[in-house]
């Protein structure tokens, strides 16, 4: 019996046909089917929302006329590559949207001869176009600048170190061409001690490991010659983690170098010239000296005339004049530089004498008034001593030196216990042990700052004496430069002292004129305020300051005392140390005639912030 194959049943066709337009519907790429005539023949609703026509607009031309013009010839070349094939093809090409611009359209086509008909899918790349477009321009403009970098020399390399890179920058400094230096190893550019030593290899590894390595190095030129470099090895990694390799940039500093070089050598040399200087003015002085004691004498045994003598008198007094003015100015670039050294070690040194006698002073004190009391028993039970001892008795007055001796240890201790304050306050003052920031009593500043100013503060015969009021606040301890900060203090009150000697002066106290004229005082006054700063306050009833003056009050060189009594950069070191050293603020607010009132304000706590810049109030 024969099995004849069953026919597809009518039905079961028009299944298929219907889950096929299906398919063709829900898809989201374009579906065309084309005839070998050039005109659409059937489309899916994609092509209507991606490109704007209509589908009868879209049948209505040939296809080839929505074709960007440029890329017609290409389309074209490609489909008579399909026609004589049966395998699936891709291009790519810009076409026409309702509106007038182009979308570039990723298409895959096949023929079916069968049919006579082009069956073809696209997809809508616009985006991924100008994303690569504008990913090229980036990378070509970002070539183009490091190509074109002149004063760097910017290479790229391997994770192994080969060179794979080469801007003209790098061709000036290291000397070498392109073509004869990629694909070599970066360690071409070390001394070969650094070779010897595997720096090129621990480079690399802490770049990889910390991802950026800054250095300043001895590098090799192409012809062998060394010079100093700044170089900068930077890892580069993949968003996946992985090491790609490295970016190296070097700057030559060699130029910086020799000229750091040439300042430390003329810092010595000039060290040593002013000792030098210094040792030659000192054998000068002495052999003046000299010369003035053997000039006396022979003027003594010549009988030099009055007016020989008083013309030699003026040669040398001008010529000890003009060696002072050399050595002034030889002390006065010398002290500058070490003055916070020098006050610390003379109180340093001062306070080890003064420790000595002072204490030694109590045993003294002790012994003296047990010979006192030996002698009076001697006068008490030897009331008739030798004739002798009686005429030393009548010319030593030995009841007054009795009288005498417990008063002269009484001053001896107060002078004494009067230095050791003073070696307190210069310690205090000088803060030489604190050159970094500490955490200090601002209060105890203030205070040994005015002991060192108490001789201004007392009254003379042309100025009334000067009260100090201080109004301290619950201050804590102050994280800051505690010598620095005592500088600001002393310039601060300085001024103030000068302003209330002027007020003084232009108000004729002292000369009688002005007895009712208020007592010239000083006050200082502490406070916290908002929580993280400390507020200090310093304030006289001096003669005040014009508004141009105030303005310019914290620039350098700017005075206005006369020539010879100020330098002008009193308060212009103070705005820094507070400002700069601190993250202050230091203001003034004056009016003439109403005194003045300077404001400190300064951290509790040293961050690294930025530094507050305003200058007045």
């Amino acid at each position: 019996m024969t099995m004849q194959a069953a026919k597809p049943r009518i039905s079961d066709s028009r299944g298929l046909e219907f889950k096929k337009n299906r398919f063709f519907t829900l898809s989201l790429d374009m579906f065309f089917v084309a005839g070998f005539d050039g005109y659409f023949k059937q489309l899916n609703p994609m092509c209507e929302k991606t490109l704007g026509f209509t589908t009868d607009q879209l049948s209505a031309k040939q296809w080839i006329e929505f074709i960007h013009p440029k890329d017609r010839q290409a389309t074209i070349a490609q489909l008579q590559e399909i026609s004589s094939s049966t395998e699936t093809i891709s291009f790519e090409n810009r076409f026409r949207c309702k509106d007038g611009s182009y979308k570039w359209l990723l298409w895959n086509a096949a023929v079916c001869h069968e049919e006579q008909l082009i069956y073809a899918t696209a997809r809508d790349i616009t985006e991924r176009k100008q994303s690569d477009e504008a990913l090229r321009e980036s990378e070509e403009r970002f070539r183009l600048l490091v190509k074109n970098v002149k004063d760097y020399a910017i290479y790229m390399l391997d994770t192994s170190g080969k060179i794979i890179s080469w801007n003209k920058g790098a061709e000036g400094i290291n000397g070498y061409q392109a073509s004869e230096i990629i694909g070599q190893h970066f360690s071409s550019f070390f001394p070969s001690e650094d070779i010897q030593k595997g720096k090129p290899e621990q480079v690399l590894k802490k770049a990889a490991i910390e991802g950026r390595v800054e250095c300043e190095t001895l590098r090799l030129r192409k012809d062998g010659s060394q010079f100093w470099a700044n170089v900068v090895v930077t890892a580069l990694r993949g968003e996946d983690g992985w090491l790609r390799g490295f970016a190296t940039v070097t700057r030559d500093i060699t130029e910086r170098k020799l000229a750091q070089v040439a300042l430390e050598k003329a810092n010595d040399d000039l060290e040593r010239r002013v000792e030098e200087r210094t040792t030659e003015l000192k054998a000068a002085n002495e052999l003046l000296l000299k010369e003035v004691v053997e000039r006396k004498a022979a003027e003594e045994a010549r009988g030099q005339s009055e007016a020989q003598l008083r013309e030699k008198a003026a040669k040398l007094k001008q010529a000890l004049s003009e060696l002072k003015q050399t050595q002034a100015q030889l002390i006065h670039s010398a002290k500058m530089s070490s003055l916070g050294q020098l006050v610390a070690g003379v109180a340093h040194e001062i306070n080890n004498p003064v420790s000595f006698i002072h204490g030694n002073l109590e045993y003294a004190s002790h012994y003296i008034e047990s010979l006192m009391e030996l002698l009076q028993l001697y006068g008490k039970h030897y009331p008739k001593p030798a004739a002798e001892i009686e005429d030393f008795l009548e010319e030593f007055d030995l009841d007054f030196v009795m009288a005498d001796m417990p008063k002269l240890l009484s001053s001896m201790k107060l002078g004494a216990d009067r230095i050791r304050q003073i070696v307190l306050s210069l310690r205090s003052f000088s803060r030489h042990d604190q050159a970094e920031k500490k955490s200090v009593n601002i209060h105890e500043g203030i205070d040994s700052t005015l002991k060192l100013m108490q001789d201004r503060l007392k009254a003379t015969p042309g100025q009334k004496a000067i009260a100090i009021i201080k109004e301290y606040g619950d201050l804590p301890p102050i994280d800051c430069y505690a010598g620095q900060l005592n500088q600001v203090l002393m310039n601060i009150l300085s001024n103030a002292i000068d302003a209330l000697e002027l007020g003084n002066r232009e108000s004729g106290i002292g000369n009688g004129q002005d007895s009712s004229h208020p007592t010239p005082e000083i006050r200082i006054c502490t406070e916290v305020v908002d929580s993280d700063h400390v507020l200090i306050r310093i304030i006289d009833n001096g003669c005040g300051m014009t508004e141009e003056v105030r303005r310019k009050l914290f620039d350098p060189f700017f005075t206005t005392k006369s020539v010879g009594a100020g330098t002008g950069l009193g308060l212009s070191i103070s705005y820094q140390i507070v400002v700069e050293k601190h993250g202050g603020q230091l203001t003034c607010v004056s009016e003439p005639g109403k005194g003045a009132e300077f404001l400190i304000k300064i951290p509790i706590h040293q961050y690294r912030s930025q530094p507050i810049l305003s200058r007045c109030a």
